[in-house]
């Protein structure tokens, strides 16, 4: 890998890194094969490093940490640190900072929580998922990906490195918005839509979605309050409405577009859920 073109390229590319409700300012990217030592030192911002190879030693408030292959290790703001007797130590790091005025109070928490996270090293992680990030952010980075593509990975491996280092927090876990079962309805619902031409008998659609009729007829009348037979007649009145509306197709298409299997029986049914006839209905809607 050229390192030195994958780091030019993070650094014109990925320099802010904007996500939902959390802005990070990148300081740096780096990346070298035979990383020197450094003196005692300290920075007001974050700085992650990454060993792909080699060894050394790490140093923080007086904490000696041994670093090898597949090592992580954290230097927090205002902490005094070095890298000292590195043996062909290949490291990558990234120094950065959240922009608190263009983030959340929620997610400038998960970055206090790291900045006083005590477990500032993490060996034997060449397979954890943002160890592979990385490496690919730099794949990407080398290949001269473009800044769109550099700034989501970005983002996406500094927030998997506070969970890494902190643990995945109950503001992080994905919330249901609902449930198993309005999950299937929202599908049965998708699938209605998008057959409306066909019969759609609730034991074919039970099947199709591997459960069984009782079980589809009781979500759709506990989820929505009607039985599924009615919300396949609504839903084909309704689309039918819209096409009256809209289009100048004749009633009979429309009908038939509806999964109606005659112009007599779909006039009857329009008229019991609108109290109109289609003809009646297109005259008074059609834009």
């Amino acid at each position: 890998m050229n390192l030195g073109a994958a780091i030019r390229s993070l650094q014109r590319g990925a320099n802010l890194c904007v996500g939902k409700n959390l802005s990070i300012r990148i300081h740096y990217w780096g990346a070298q094969r035979k990383h020197v030592d450094t003196p005692l030192h300290k920075h007001s911002f974050f700085e992650i490093c990454y060993v792909v190879d080699g060894k050394g030693f790490y140093s923080e408030n007086d904490q000696e940490f041994l670093l090898e292959k597949g090592t992580f290790f954290c230097s927090r703001p205002n902490r005094l640190h070095k890298i000292y007797e590195g043996n062909n130590l290949y490291l990558l790091w990234v120094a950065f900072e959240i922009e608190k005025e263009n983030t959340s109070r929620e997610q400038q928490l998960l970055f206090e929580e790291l900045a006083n996270e005590q477990n500032v090293y993490l060996p034997d992680s060449e397979n954890e998922p943002t160890a592979l990030l990385w490496m690919t952010l730099m794949k990407h980075a080398e290949q001269l990906s473009s800044s769109d593509i550099l700034k989501t990975l970005s983002l996406s491996l500094i927030l998997s490195l506070q969970a890494l280092f902190c643990g995945v927090s109950e503001n992080q876990k994905p919330q249901p918005s609902y449930d198993n079962g309005e999950k299937m309805i929202e599908k049965v619902q998708r699938f209605i839509k998008d057959n409306l031409a066909q019969p759609l008998p609730l034991s074919e659609v039970a099947r199709f979605f591997h459960i069984s009729p009782r079980h589809l007829s009781r979500l759709f009348s506990d989820t929505m309050g009607i039985p599924y037979s009615s919300y396949v007649r609504q839903e084909r009145v309704r689309v039918a409405a819209q096409k009256i509306r809209s289009t100048n197709d004749s009633i009979q298409s429309i009908a038939h577009i509806c999964g109606f299997t005659s112009v007599h029986y779909f006039c009857r049914v329009f008229l019991q859920e609108t109290s109109i006839t289609p003809a009646e209905y297109r005259r008074r809607n059609q834009v």
